[in-house]
């Protein structure tokens, strides 16, 4: 049988250039290289395109699982090359499509999509990650890390089992010279209670020049809460239901703006303004229900 071949999508830069919002839309279709452990319910699923390699902390692609359906992935590159990872729990259908692949299985990628986090050589960040939010902050640490900015990092799950990345995360922040906290809601590891807990505990006024935050909305709103009550910049990632990932459908709609296009990282004036965020979303039929329903 004849083996198939697949593209590098190595592209010349004025090309790259020229053609970004074409490309981004096209669909490449890409073989996984690795399937990696996380932990007992979450893999990591490693591919190679050029496009999703150059992404900014705090993109996603669109993930179609052939046969199954498209969801949005947030994006962790490579430090070098063109390979990335997406991290993957089992929530619906795509991701539990993602989940049974195998390496050597295709998938179709296509993005990087919406806004990233934005860095302005503050001399103090914060960077409060939960579950698999933790992913565009482990992207995001890379790259501060190496501009000379003190990078702190609370690291939040239920149990010590749903912790991800903690060697990676614990090494760049205390490389920085920040601090690296972790806390379980059953206390199995670092401190009993939530991530919120021990953000109260950091953020004072002038403790952080801005203040990075992905995971659980309810985590996130009350990030940005106390950000606001210290005088401090903040910005959260969030997530909503991607039908198109580009701004057409409408499905992630929160107040005036689209998630996927105007987000998904909004800044904390932005949020301080949208009345649902941290109490409702758009559920897959496009009716508003409290976070945490289905």
């Amino acid at each position: 049988m004849r083996k198939p071949h697949f593209h590098s999508y190595t592209l010349p830069p004025n090309y790259r250039m020229k053609n970004q919002v074409i490309l981004q839309h096209r669909p490449r279709v890409v073989p996984l290289l690795k399937i990696v452990e996380e932990t007992p319910t979450v893999k990591s699923l490693i591919f190679r395109d050029e496009l999703s390699g150059h992404a900014e902390p705090g993109q996603f692609d669109m993930i179609w699982v052939p046969g199954v359906d498209e969801i949005p992935m947030s994006l962790l590159p490579s430090t070098h090359g063109s390979t990335v990872k997406i991290t993957v729990k089992k929530r619906g259908n795509g991701s539990r499509g993602l989940l049974q692949m195998m390496k050597g299985d295709l998938i179709g990628v296509r993005g990087p999509y919406g806004k990233g986090f934005t860095y302005k050589n503050e001399k103090k960040a914060l960077l409060i990650g939960g579950g698999t939010g933790t992913v565009p902050l482990v992207a995001l640490l890379r790259n501060i890390a190496k501009r000379h900015t003190q990078c702190s990092f609370i690291l939040g799950a239920k149990t010590r089992r749903e912790l991800l990345f903690v060697d990676e995360i614990k090494q760049l922040a205390i490389r920085t010279g920040g601090e690296f906290s972790i806390t379980t809601d059953d206390g199995s590891r670092g401190r009993k209670g939530l991530a919120t807990d021990e953000a109260e505990r950091l953020i004072q006024p002038s403790s952080f020049d801005r203040i990075y935050t992905c995971g659980p909305e309810p985590m996130m709103k009350k990030t940005v809460d106390l950000a606001a009550h210290a005088g401090i910049p903040a910005e959260a990632g969030l997530e909503r239901i991607f039908k198109c990932g580009s701004g057409i459908c409408g499905s992630c709609c929160i107040g005036p703006y689209l998630v996927c296009k105007d987000g998904p990282v909004f800044n904390s004036v932005t949020l301080g303004e949208l009345s649902e965020f941290g109490k409702s979303m758009r559920n897959a039929s496009g009716k508003a229900v409290p976070i945490g329903m289905p």
